[in-house]
């Protein structure tokens, strides 16, 4: 789970509903629970929708969250949660039949809020790498396109285990991963990202912290002095950062202080399989520099 400070276009919207008249919104036709195959889903995360096209339910979405841009057909899905919240008289006139949060971005009262007025909402929750397929093939199951999803999770599967056996047996590298700058934070071995890490030989030197996203000691860091230091960066933007933070260590005099598409390992969804082949290329990399 990506601290909600760490949050934003890469991972969960902080669902924040504002205040309506409940009255109002059962008038306006809001969708009652069924546990028949949705036909109009809102996903109300950029992870989740990219999840929800990864199933083979795309064609179903009616609403989406801000930075939902990928793929390209979601950019032209009515956006109705943001930083501020869930618009949830938006959200209501597109008549859901099942909306879907993100556990860990969504307050439980809101959720909630939501399901008090007859509207399907599903939690979904994404701790581990391998909690990604189970995700897909759940959304199939809500959609009814099992068939689809199945397929796209079997094959992140046997991706994640082609790079896992290319991998077994390379020389380890030590890696401190940066998810946020102002403060600086970072993970633990119970998150996604490092077990991305260990697929290709990475070792998170935080992993056996207590917090699974923190704020790490500078000088606690400088002591570790990891071979690498990575970090997610825009496709869109300037990588280019300010790196004076690791003067003194030696991936900054070595100029391995690197950078992986954030959209791929920061959103817990289907191109984590990506940021996997991503990072397992920036250390092969390291290996072959030394």
């Amino acid at each position: 789970m990506t601290s909600r400070r760490a949050a934003g276009r890469h991972g969960y919207v902080l669902a924040s509903v504002r205040p309506l008249f409940v009255a109002a919104a059962l008038a306006s036709g809001a969708a009652i629970y069924a546990a028949e195959p949705a036909k109009r889903i809102a996903a109300l995360a950029p992870s989740i929708t990219e999840l929800v096209y990864a199933a083979g339910a795309g064609k179903s979405l009616v609403a989406v969250s801000a930075f939902s841009d990928y793929p390209e057909a979601a950019r032209q899905l009515p956006q109705v949660a943001d930083f501020a919240g869930i618009n949830l008289e938006a959200l209501i006139r597109l008549k859901p039949d099942l909306v879907l949060v993100w556990e860990s971005g969504t307050r439980q009262a809101d959720i909630a809020r939501l399901r008090s007025l007859q509207i399907r909402t599903e939690s979904i929750r994404i701790d581990t790498f391998d909690d990604v397929p189970k995700a897909i093939r759940r959304i199939g199951e809500f959609a009814g396109t099992t068939e689809t999803a199945y397929a796209a999770a079997e094959k992140f599967v046997l991706r994640a285990k082609e790079l896992a056996d290319k991998n077994r047996g390379k020389p380890k590298v030590s890696v401190f991963f940066e998810i946020g700058r102002s403060p600086l934070l970072t993970i633990n071995g119970h998150h996604f990202i490092t077990q991305v890490l260990s697929i290709c030989g990475g070792v998170n030197v935080f992993a056996s912290a207590s917090q699974q996203v923190f704020q790490p000691s500078h000088e606690t860091l400088l002591q570790i002095d990891p071979q690498v230091v990575m970090r997610g960066a825009s496709p869109h933007g300037n990588r280019d950062r300010d790196d004076g933070l690791y003067q003194g260590f030696a991936a900054y005099r070595r100029g391995q202080i690197l950078s992986v598409n954030a959209d791929h390992i920061l959103r817990p969804g289907p191109r984590l399989i990506d940021a996997a082949a991503d990072v397992c290329d920036v250390l092969d990399g390291i290996r072959a520099a030394k």
